[in-house]
């Protein structure tokens, strides 16, 4: 019994912290600090020299943020000279304030600027600053540079002990935690699919619950698929992805189909139909028993429930029984998802690979100039909020004003738009705030108890980093309760101290905002704007090439990464619309607009999801028959996205003024659309019938944007209408039928 509740909350805390990335991030850093005092303390270090230890121990596990270990440790090698050097120019500079102010503006605009290279360059420029600042945090002078520097080494070198020789974690551990967290969240989406099913209806409540979940198991995919761009490539991560990517589509169409057929009335009560949803609710059940790292004995207990159950079907309605196939589908999916296991006949290509042919498209095509753009405009922004903060915060207080430039760098930090600064601020005065309030609390009730209160610290530390990243004002919360205790330790501690903190944030972040409107703006429409045409342009060359030569299935895993890229930009997308669905925005029905776009750009990437699945099981060299429909129904997708793209242009809020539209969840949509038919359609046929569904999706998209757009040369295609495609024994020239009555057709040749 205590084995199994301590495994079931190890369990919840994968599935809330995936692969355990904040807890060891937060493990590192409280240990790491730990251990650079003990060491410092041990060579009777001066107080300074503790600050300046501790404080950069603590910067590494901020400026680290990448995934795989060998990165983790490049990282780390380039931020001792730089750390080192920054912190040099700033001792050096101490006694001549002016020039001070002068060169941190300067490492401000470079650190910035470092961040057109990625993750790597953010972390080496928060390096570069926060060096800086511990410069006139501490008032560091020249004469005491090799003491300091002496203390930045015993940082670097107690951390990386900490890191690669206490609590090493090797690539391969880090992808297996990875994959744990995938199971987990697996396990939840498969838990409340079945508890719907079982309870014969669909309460608001549940659907919501289970859009949460498939919504954290699509993050977990991506997750893994950062980090295997990180390492790498072999034959067994390589054919990783697209196993996963099929368990993870297998487990959203059986919850589409669970929704649709619980909000379809029926009779309930009808004994044949309590049977079925019972029997269905047992085989979901009996696939929470195949994890994905596929033990032998869990996928006999499997294989055993299936094969009592599919030689007699219950019976019961047509929407309930169309869910026996796809449990049917996802239990195939996690079989062949072992280790290393991969699809018989099918040639892993090389992770780089390129081809013009269909499944190969080039992966991750980001636009270096629009990144580096983006980083000389934020440089500009962030110098200018700067130099207002220095001023102003100079005004407040002489000693204590970076402060108010920490608040306006912090703003800045992965926001591009006006209301994502306001948005940023907002949170970390809010956390700043809340933050002073606990730390004199604390403060207070310790009173001067030394260990206590580094004890305080350390768990404040830990908070700081388990935090997730979304929830910032709570990370500030943290990182106000350490400061409160570093302050007490250093019998600095005062209410005049707390307040002038919030003083200096309030002045901070409000020169961040100015900074945001009067330099170089971006607005939210704007930036959305951007967004959204940079989906559009993943999906378009991803229709382009299958309209080109949809003949060839050489290379199935170049859809997975065209999958993944289009996902990549809808979270771009949906991050630059946040100061609009945020919950306290006042502009209600933009609001709903916003989120009722989702809707369609989810449902879309969903079908483009599904394509790339789809194509992963078919035989390598393989020729559809459907060819030709193929391309004919990827021609059509692909000429809805250009329109789509020139109403794109005018800015989503063109339908501002109209009525409110109804806003719901992409699960609640997607089971809005046509059923099938009682047999599914063959891996062929359904690349045809997911690229139909994925035009009809665009062109309600297009109506969405701006419901008076038209387009005469364009005939649209909605999923109740006829589309032309050849079937598979008959003549290219075939009658017109609908997708369903093709796919019943397929499914029974």
């Amino acid at each position: 019994m205590v084995a199994r509740t301590t495994t079931s909350l190890w369990d919840r805390f994968a599935a809330f912290d995936p692969g355990f990335m904040r807890l060891t991030s937060a493990m590192r850093a409280v240990v790491g600090t730990a251990a650079t005092l003990a060491v410092l303390t041990a060579l009777r270090a001066p107080e300074t020299a503790l600050v300046v230890g501790g404080f950069t121990a603590m910067t590494t596990s901020l400026a680290v943020s990448d995934l795989h270990p060998r990165n983790q440790l490049i990282t780390l090698g380039l931020g001792v000279p730089l750390s080192l050097a920054s912190l040099s120019a700033g001792a050096a500079l101490t006694p001549y304030p002016t020039a001070a102010g002068l060169i941190f503006l300067v490492v401000i605009h470079l650190a910035v600027q470092a961040r057109r290279f990625g993750p790597r360059g953010l972390g080496l420029g928060i390096f570069g600053f926060m060096a800086f600042l511990l410069s006139q945090f501490t008032q560091a002078r020249a004469d005491r540079l090799p003491q300091l520097g002496a203390s930045v080494l015993v940082a670097f070198a107690a951390v990386t002990a900490v890191w690669y020789c206490v609590g090493p974690i090797t690539a391969s551990e880090a992808l297996r935690r990875l994959r744990h967290a995938f199971d987990v969240r697996l396990h939840d989406v498969l838990r409340d699919t079945a508890a719907m099913i079982a309870a014969g209806q669909d309460i608001d409540t549940r659907s919501r619950s289970l859009q949460d979940r498939l919504d954290a198991l699509h993050a977990s995919v991506l997750l893994i698929e950062d980090f295997l761009d990180e390492r790498a490539a072999d034959e067994d991560t390589e054919a990783l992805l697209p196993h996963l990517s099929r368990v993870e589509v297998a487990a959203q169409r059986l919850a589409v189909l669970a929704v649709r057929a619980m909000r379809t009335p029926a009779a309930r009560n009808d004994p044949a139909e309590r049977t079925a949803r019972q029997r269905l609710a047992q085989r979901i059940r009996a696939l929470r028993h195949q994890p994905t790292v596929g033990t032998t004995c869990a996928a006999e207990r499997c294989s055993e429930a299936y094969e009592g159950g599919l030689a007699n079907r219950p019976t019961g309605s047509a929407l309930v029984l169309d869910c026996f196939p796809a449990v049917d589908e996802l239990a195939e999916a996690l079989r062949v998802l072992g280790p290393r296991v991969r699809p018989a006949g099918r040639r892993t290509p090389p992770r780089k690979q390129a081809s013009p042919t269909f499944g190969a498209l080039p992966h991750r095509d980001t636009d270096t100039d629009s990144l580096k753009r983006g980083a000389t405009r934020q440089a500009f922004q962030v110098t200018a909020a700067s130099a207002l903060a220095i001023a102003g915060g100079h005004l407040l207080s002489p000693h204590l004003w970076y402060w108010a430039v920490a608040a306006a760098w912090v703003v800045f930090i992965k926001n591009e738009s006006t209301g994502e600064v306001l948005l940023q601020s907002l949170r970390r005065l809010a956390g700043t705030v809340l933050g002073v309030v606990f730390g004199y609390g604390l403060a207070a009730l310790v009173g001067g108890d030394g260990p206590v209160l580094l004890v305080l610290l350390l768990l404040c530390m830990f908070g700081m980093f388990y935090t997730p990243s979304h929830a910032y004002w709570a990370v500030t919360f943290f990182i106000t309760g350490t400061l409160g205790m570093l302050l007490a330790l250093m019998d600095t501690f005062s209410p005049h101290v707390l307040l002038l903190r919030v003083q200096e944030t309030a002045l901070g972040v409000s020169c961040g905002i100015l900074a945001a409107v009067l330099v170089l703006p971006t607005t939210v429409r704007r930036a959305s704007d951007d967004e959204l045409v940079g989906f559009l342009r993943v999906l378009d060359r991803l229709l382009r090439t299958v309209a080109a030569g949809g003949t060839n299935t050489e290379a199935p895993t170049g859809w997975v990464r065209a999958a993944h890229d289009l996902d990549q930009a809808l979270e771009s997308f949906r991050k630059a619309c946040l100061p609009l669905t945020h919950p306290l925005t006042p502009q209600r029905r933009r609001r709903h607009h916003v989120r009722h776009l989702l809707e369609f750009l989810e449902a879309g990437a969903y079908h483009v999801r599904s394509l790339a699945a789809t194509a992963e099981r078919l035989p390598a060299g393989h020729v559809p028959e459907c060819a030709a429909g193929l391309t004919a129904a990827a021609e059509r997708a692909h000429k809805t996205v250009t329109h789509l793209i020139r109403v794109a242009g005018h800015g989503p809020g063109a339908a501002s003024d109209l009525a409110r539209p109804t806003a719901v969840r992409a699960l609640s949509r997607l089971s809005e659309e046509q059923r099938v038919g009682r047999n599914w359609p063959s891996p062929e046929h359904r690349l045809l019938l997911h690229i139909d569904r994925l035009d009809a999706t665009l062109t309600t998209l297009v109506r969405a944007l701006d419901p008076l757009a038209s387009d005469p040369d364009r005939t649209t295609v909605v999923p109740s209408e006829s589309v032309d495609i050849p079937l598979p024994h008959g003549p290219a020239q075939a009658p017109a039928v609908s997708c369903a009555v093709l796919t019943d057709r397929c499914a029974r040749a």
